[in-house]
Order: C-alpha cells, then structure tokens, then sequence
C-alpha cells in the first residue's frame, strides 16, 4: 500500500510543475496529492517556450504483487475532486479482487464492438455496394442497384441500425412496393438479405436473416404472379426472320451507310447480346479460324453478373462477310458513321422504329431459342451454349469438355441457312417499313 501522503490544497495543486536537474535539463516529475493513497499528478516539461508541459492523473497500486500505474486524465480538465473519486473507486475494486486494467480493457473491448454494431442499413449497404462492383460488367448496373436501394429500401429501413431490423421494417418496405413493382420489390428485397447476410458473416448481428422471402416473408404476402406476371423482352416470331433479315439488308443499302444495321445483324447471326456485339474487338476476332472469342471482361449472364468464362463463338460465313465489310482492323469493329460507339439504346429507339418492329434487340435470343427448339434436331445443351448459358449440370460439364464448339457450328449455320434462304411467307408478318435516319 502506498504511503499515505498529505492532502494538497487546490492551489497547491495547481502550482505543481515539472522539474529541472542541476544541470538546467527539464524532466517531468510526479507529485504525490494526498486525498486518497496512491493518487499522484505527472507533470511534464513544456514541447517548446510558447506551450506549457501537460499534467495528468496517475493512480499507482499494487495489482496481483506487481505495481501498477493506471491513467486517470488529464489535469485541470478532470478537476482534483473527480480524480480522488476516480482513485477511491479504484481502490475499491482492486480490495474486491477485480484488476481494473484488465476491466477497462474489457469495457474497451465492449465499446468498440456496441460501436461497429452502430451502422445503419445505409451505411453498412454501402460496403455490399462496394463488394458487389466487380460482379457487374458496367456502371450502369450498380447505379441501378443504388438506384432501387434509395428508392424502396432506405426511406423505411435506412436510417435503422443493422443489427436491429426486424420482420416489421421489411413489412413496412414491401408494403409500400410490393403491389406496385412486385419483382422490382423482391429484387430489392434480395440484396437487402444479402447485406443482412453479409452483416450476420461479420458479426455486426445475431444469425437470423429477416428478410428470407421463401416460408418467411412469402406467407404474407400474394404468390408474385398472382399479383405481376413477368414480362417477357419482345420478341420477333422465328418464322418471320427471313422476311426481317431481308428488310435489315435493305436498311444496310448501300452497304456501310448503316453500321447499326450491320451490328444487329452479326448479333443475330451469333446470338450474341446487344452488348457483346457492339462492344467487340478486331483483338479477339481470329478470321482465319472463323472463332470470336468473347473475353470475360465482356461476358455477363442475362442477370447483369459479370462471367469469369473466355466464350468462343465460331462465326459463319455471313458474319465473316459482315466483318469484312468493315472500313477499320483495329478498336471497336461496329462504330457509327463518325466513329464513335453505338449507343446502347440505339436497336430498340432506331432499328425497330424504322423497320416497323416493336421488340428489344435482346429479344432475338428468345426468337433463336424458339427455333431450335422447334428443329429436334440440336441437343438441349448445344442450344443452351449457343446462348452462352451455363446454368445447369450438363451445360456446365458440357462447357468443362469442350462448350460442344463443333455441335454449336452446325447449329449457327443451319441458323444462318434458315435467315437467309427465305422460307415460307405468313400472311400475318409485319409490314416493314423504309424509314431511314442517319446516326
């Protein structure tokens, strides 16, 4: 035990100071108070003339047979008065067996967990925003995700601690979507669990997922196609692709006025999504082997998720004579007549505007689908890598093997032979229309 010292004063107190040796060198000194045993107030020498040494509070003790010094703060900012309280609880507690080191550490220990536990939904969202970038192969598709998260998300569970959202926010959530944009509202409500997923990983909250939609959420709510059935893109009937291949050619004469029209038709010569086909590189074309092969870098499923599979496409001899019909060999090989990219948008405002079609260009995946199904002819996992769909276990061991490149040529050219060879005429295809603009 400490040897009882006598109680200074407050203007004794604060009249302590640092002390200098015989020789003029500053050092910091510790003076004993008094008040309560063990209570002491470290001053230091000032940092330079111009700012004075700082003092703080020590207790010292002895802590399971080994001395002790233990920080109270800093002097005169925890007056004289709170730091004897501060010691005399010390006191107290090492009497009581507890060492207050290891306690304040614990308390440390408690504080810095309550603290990480402390985000918002808004705020831990944005970590999962942020993992969840390299999934998406543009911009565009984590915008959106931003997007519907502000809109349908944050203005009811925003603002609420992670850790604390329950059945009832997500409740008030999806009552305020759920009738209005059903799968837009269960879209949300999927990266919502997977950030509550997420934060359950990290341990910022206890292992249950509120908003599990299947034997969870779903028994409050409509079965989703009883309330919204999913639109379908639109999509050209396959028996009616001779005549809008004829009317594409006539929308591409003379040839190179419609680098467009030429794009839309090397994508539906290779069922290749609008993306991939503007987006295409001479550096990945191989016109002696006939082979497109589509870098991972390009490649997303039809979810918006980037691919991590090198896809390689044979290309038929229209599609060859497409490409060569190209002014440049290096960069982008479909660029408008100035040069620049097509826009994304450009099929369904342009195209389908002046051919008399109402559809989406990703549209003629569905019509390419359709009459494959139809021939009997192709294998189901054939027909699914036609259009770069990896989702069960055959197409993935189909894919493992060979992605079936030699089934898939046949496929494309019995495709490309029904575009361009005419077929029959139904009474019931649109009526195109020569409506040209220039981009």
């Amino acid at each position: 035990m400490p040897k009882k010292a006598k109680e200074l004063a407050e203007v004794s107190i604060r009249r302590l100071t640092h002390t200098t040796s015989s020789s003029g060198q500053p050092y910091k000194a510790v003076h004993a108070v008094g008040g309560v045993p063990g209570l002491y107030l470290q001053c230091l020498p000032p940092i330079d003339s111009e700012t004075a040494g700082s003092k703080q509070w020590l207790y010292r003790a002895m802590i399971g047979g080994k001395r002790r010094w233990i920080g109270l703060g800093g002097y005169p900012a925890i007056p004289t008065k709170n730091a004897r309280e501060a010691a005399r609880a010390l006191q107290e507690d090492i009497k009581s067996g507890i060492d207050p080191v290891v306690a304040k550490a614990q308390v440390k220990s408690k504080l810095d967990e309550d603290q990480g536990k402390a985000v918002t939904f808004k705020q831990y969202a944005a970590r999962y925003i942020i993992n969840k970038s390299d999934e998406y192969k543009s911009a565009k598709q984590g915008q959106r995700l931003i997007a519907q998260l502000e809109t349908y998300a944050y203005p009811y569970i925003g603002s609420t601690l992670v850790e604390n959202i329950q059945i009832q926010h997500l409740r008030e959530m999806l009552d305020n979507c759920y009738y209005d944009v059903t799968h837009t509202a269960l879209r949300v409500l999927g990266h919502v669990r997977q950030i509550i997923q997420q934060a359950i990983i990290e341990g910022i909250r206890k292992d249950h997922n509120p908003a599990i939609w299947q034997g969870n959420l779903s028994l409050l709510y409509p079965a989703p196609n009883k309330i919204a059935p999913v639109k379908h893109r639109e999509a050209l009937d396959w028996h009616q692709l001779p005549e809008f291949m004829q009317a594409l050619d006539r929308y591409n004469t003379p040839r190179g006025t419609r680098p467009d029209g030429a794009c839309l038709a090397f994508m539906i010569l290779t069922v290749s999504r609008p993306a991939e086909a503007r987006l295409m590189d001479w550096k990945d074309l191989d016109l002696e082997h006939k082979v497109w092969t589509i870098p991972p870098s390009l490649l997303k499923g039809d979810d918006g998720r980037k691919s991590k599979l090198e896809w390689k496409i044979p290309l038929t001899q229209a599609a060859l004579e497409i490409l060569k019909e190209q002014p440049s060999r290096t960069g982008l090989v479909f660029t408008t007549l100035k040069g620049e990219r097509i826009p994304d948008s450009y099929f369904g405002s342009n195209i389908n505007s002046a051919l008399g079609f109402k559809g989406e260009a990703h549209g003629f995946r569905a019509t390419f689908r359709t009459w494959g199904q139809e021939q009997q002819r192709f294998s189901e996992e054939a027909l699914e890598l036609c259009l770069k769909h990896v989702d069960t276990d055959a197409t993935r061991a189909a894919y493992a093997r060979s992605q079936l490149f030699d089934e898939r040529k046949k496929i494309l050219k019995a495709y490309e032979k029904w575009l361009f060879s005419g077929g029959f005429k139904n009474e019931n295809i649109l009526s195109f229309q020569q409506n040209k603009t220039v981009i």
